[in-house]
C-alpha cells in the first residue's frame, strides 16, 4: 500500500547554499513543502526564487526565536535586539516568564515577511529548533494561526509521534524535543481541529551524517501515511558555509536526497511525496 508523506526542508534563507540547495532539490521534485527563515538578512534576496514551484510544494513559516534578530519593535524593546539563545528561551517559556502578546507580535511580523516577498500567507507554520510548540510559544502561535491561517485550512508541525532515531544522539535530541512540549501542543491541535501531520521523523545527530543514506531509509520504511519527514540540504561553499556549523551534514542530505538511490529507496518502501493538504485520508 502506498504512503505519501511530506519531506519538508528546514531553513530556507538562512544563506545561500542553504536555499540554492533546496532550489536544486525543487528542481528535481525531491521535496514536497519549503520552511522559510524570514528573519534572516538573505531571505528579501532568495524568496523570489521559491515563487515558481509554489503549485509543487507547501511554503511554510520557519518562526524562529533563537537565531540572529527580532523584526517586531515589541520584541526588541522588550528583550533586546538578539533571540535569545535556545537555553535560556525554553527556561523562561517553562517559568512563564514571556510576554505572550510580544511573541504574538514577532510571529506576526516573520508571517507578514513572508507574505511580502512571496504574495501568498504560507501553508503551515513550524519552529526553527521546533520553538513552536514551548509553552507560551504555542499559545501566541496559536493565535497567529486563528487570525490569520485557519481560514485558509494551513496546517501546523507536530513533533510528538517521533520515529525512534537509530544513534543515542539522536534518540536524545528527540527526547529534549519531547520534553519541551510536543504532546500538550499535540494535544490542542486535535482539540482546535487544526491540521498536522500523522508522524514525524527526520531526527539524529548531526555527526552521524556521513551514514545519511543508511539513516534515512529507515524514516522512510516506518513513517506513516500523512506523516513528515524534516530535513536540512545545502550545498557546500566556503564563503556562506563558514558560520554554518552543520554545513557538512547539509551537504550529506543534499547529496542523497539529489542521487538516484533516494528514488530507489522512495519505491521500496512504498512512499510518495506529496503536499499534506492533498494527501488521502
Amino acid at each position: 500500500m502506498m504512503k505519501y508523506i511530506v519531506l519538508c526542508a528546514d531553513d530556507y534563507g538562512l544563506n545561500t547554499s542553504v536555499s540554492q540547495g533546496i532550489i536544486e532539490l525543487l528542481k528535481a521534485k525531491r521535496l514536497s513543502a519549503v520552511s522559510c527563515l524570514t528573519t534572516s538578512p538573505e531571505w528579501a534576496e532568495q524568496a523570489p526564487w521559491l515563487k515558481s514551484y509554489h503549485e509543487q510544494a507547501d511554503m511554510g513559516l520557519h518562526f524562529n526565536l533563537t537565531e540572529g534578530q527580532p523584526l517586531s519593535s515589541l520584541y526588541r524593546e522588550r528583550y533586546g535586539t538578539s533571540f535569545l539563545s535556545l537555553s535560556h528561551l525554553i527556561i523562561k517559556s517553562f517559568l512563564h516568564q514571556l510576554d505572550i502578546t510580544i511573541l504574538e507580535a514577532e510571529c506576526q511580523a516573520q508571517l507578514e515577511r513572508f507574505v511580502t516577498e512571496l504574495g501568498f500567507l504560507p501553508d503551515f507554520i513550524d519552529g526553527h529548533q521546533h520553538v513552536h510548540q514551548l509553552p507560551q510559544v504555542r499559545d501566541a502561535v496559536l493565535k497567529v494561526y486563528e487570525n490569520y491561517l485557519r481560514k485558509n485550512k494551513a496546517y501546523l508541525r507536530s513533533v510528538t509521534k517521533a520515529i525512534k532515531s537509530r544513534d543515542w544522539g539522536g534518540r536524545f535530541k528527540q527526547s529534549i524535543i519531547y520534553l519541551c512540549g510536543s504532546q500538550v501542543f499535540q494535544q490542542q491541535l486535535i482539540a482546535k481541529a487544526i491540521p498536522h501531520n500523522t508522524v514525524f521523523a527526520g531526527i539524529y545527530a548531526f555527526p552521524q551524517a556521513e551514514q545519511y543514506r543508511q539513516i534515512f531509509p529507515y524514516f522512510l520504511k516506518n513513517i506513516e501515511n500523512k506523516g513528515l519527514i524534516m530535513c536540512h540540504p545545502g550545498l557546500l561553499n566556503p564563503s556562506t558555509n563558514s558560520h554554518d556549523p552543520i554545513a557538512q551534514a547539509r551537504f550529506q542530505e543534499f547529496s542523497y536526497l539529489s542521487s538516484e538511490q533516494f528514488e530507489l529507496d522512495c519505491q521500496g518502501s512504498g512512499v510518495q511525496i506529496a503536499r499534506l493538504m492533498t494527501i488521502p485520508l
